[in-house]
């Protein structure tokens, strides 16, 4: 009897756990088919945003995976997404024009709003040149962070960078540029510093760097140093690219900046780098003019360009004292009455003059270098009178009334008319 009665007991709770368990293991394996159903299809996501998919590239895959590695991140900045990104062409590119952008292309014909102010600035935690804090020393996040590794990463080599000038609004842009044309001249200062709103600074996306070893300078001389050089080998590694290329002048519109690196991005900054491009030429940008014509002083008011900021203020002319003029006895009375009694003279005597030239007339054509005096060669018996000076004119001469003066024309002499008529030039107001 006992052992039908344990049997009966093991026969119920085998049912008990039939009843519980079987719903409970269904359960069980349909959650795990869900889980796995949507597993699968966020994959399938992932891989639809290989923008660039292309077999041929396959092999970097691997390599690009190493590089996210050793910097310690799986993606662009804080994208996660984007480290799937692989970019093989830039033949279908729509130019990127938005402010917000990674990828924006601001340039000499691309401009930003004067008010563009980005949110997300920070100041990145790397050396600088300088220890006070100075909107210079802002970046956007992104390439904040982006930029905290490329120092990390310089550092592990032995590379030591210092940030010089990141971020610059609109008005540290302005004065910057007014006061290089100021001293520098505008031919020099477009050609290495942009008008406002044309600056990549403006984007918070841009710092120029430097080192130690030249002294913190921008030049070329960073270029050369080695710094300069791991700079432009690996910067792409983090993101950035070498803004100004030393080749694409033309393009860019820019000198050779070896110190001016730009944040695009590790996909974009890889691709630029292998295929040795610059941001206008990834966008397939063609400049519409010839930039070393672009911007004169005739043309400055177009681009916000105030001209009292960039000309050196006139200088005051200094004046000299001049000395109060002679004062010349009855100038404008006397004068007038000695012309009118020399020409009243000169008039009787040109009636007993039988050849020669008349007193009037051509008279006023000698009026430079010496004149011949009515009286040279005379005997000496008439003495003439000394005319005042500055007086123009010399005072008639009245002979003796014993001799007659009757003045034989000489055909070599040039005849000299009488000397008491005044020039033109003296008569000039």
């Amino acid at each position: 009897m006992l052992n039908k009665k344990k049997k009966r007991m093991i026969k119920r709770n085998l049912k008990r756990v039939a009843i519980v368990g079987v719903p409970f293991a269904i359960l069980c394996t349909i959650t795990y088919a869900s889980i796995t159903s949507l597993s699968h299809a966020g994959e399938s996501t992932y891989a639809f945003e290989h923008y660039y998919d292309d077999p041929s590239y396959s092999g970097s895959g691997s390599e690009y995976d190493n590089i996210n590695k050793a910097t310690g991140d799986s993606g662009v900045g804080n994208s996660k997404d984007e480290a799937l990104e692989v970019i093989t062409n830039h033949d279908n590119v729509v130019m990127d024009t938005n402010p917000e952008s990674m990828t924006v292309l601001v340039n000499k014909e691309l401009r930003l709003p004067s008010d563009y102010i980005p949110g997300d600035l920070v100041v990145p935690d790397v050396s600088f040149s300088f220890s006070y804090y100075d909107e210079k020393k802002l970046m956007r996040q992104e390439a904040a962070d982006a930029l905290e590794k490329l120092f990390d990463g310089g550092k592990a080599q032995n590379i030591i960078l210092n940030g010089v000038s990141a971020y610059r609004s609109y008005q540290r842009q302005y004065d910057i540029f007014t006061d290089n044309v100021k001293k520098q001249g505008l031919e020099h200062t477009t050609k290495y510093s942009a008008t406002p709103g044309y600056s990549e600074h403006q984007t918070g996306l841009a710092i120029d760097v430097s080192a130690d070893s030249v002294n913190n300078r921008l030049d070329e001389t960073f270029g050369d140093s080695t710094e300069g050089k791991w700079l432009a080998e690996n910067a792409h590694l983090y993101g950035f690219i070498i803004r100004y290329p030393e080749d694409k002048t033309e393009i860019t519109g820019y000198s050779y900046e070896p110190w001016h690196i730009r944040y695009v991005g590790k996909p974009l900054a890889k691709y630029i780098y292998e295929n040795n491009l610059c941001l206008e030429e990834y966008f397939n940008f063609e400049p519409s003019m010839d930039y070393s014509d672009q911007i004169s002083y005739d043309n400055l008011v177009d681009y916000g360009i105030d001209l009292a900021d960039v000309l050196e203020p006139t200088k005051a002319p200094t004046r000299v004292p001049t000395q109060a003029p002679t004062k010349e006895p009855d100038k404008n009375t006397e004068e007038d009455k000695d012309t009118e009694d020399d020409t009243k003279d000169t008039k009787d005597d040109s009636m007993k003059e039988p050849t020669g030239k008349p007193s009037g007339g051509k008279g006023d054509e000698d009026t430079s270098g010496e004149t011949k005096d009515a009286n040279d060669g005379d005997d000496g018996n008439v003495t003439p009178t000394k005319p005042p000076k500055g007086h123009g004119s010399t005072p008639s001469v009245t002979p003796t009334p014993t001799e007659t003066i009757t003045p034989t024309p000489d055909p070599d002499e040039e005849i000299t008319p009488p000397p008491s008529d005044m020039t033109t030039d003296e008569e000039t107001p």
